[in-house]
């Protein structure tokens, strides 16, 4: 089930450490292994952020809107 998170909360899982930040990432290659979505933020203008989860249970984070979100 996909869970909607604040945009706050999604950084506040990188800033603690739970979640990988992969919103500068450049390629698809960021995430080395497969994922799928968990979490998403939204905000006035669309999608603000989304949260995933590695096969190994790692988590990963865009944090805000940038061409990330799309790329994954």
């Amino acid at each position: 089930m996909i869970k909607q998170y604040t945009r706050k909360a999604i950084v506040q899982f990188v800033l603690d450490g739970i979640a990988t930040d992969v919103t500068k990432a450049r390629s698809r290659d960021a995430i080395p292994e497969r994922y799928e979505l968990v979490g998403y933020s939204k905000g006035i203008y669309g999608c603000t952020g989304k949260v995933f989860k590695g096969e190994s249970g790692r988590l990963y984070a865009v944090t805000c809107a940038t061409s990330a979100l799309y790329m994954f």
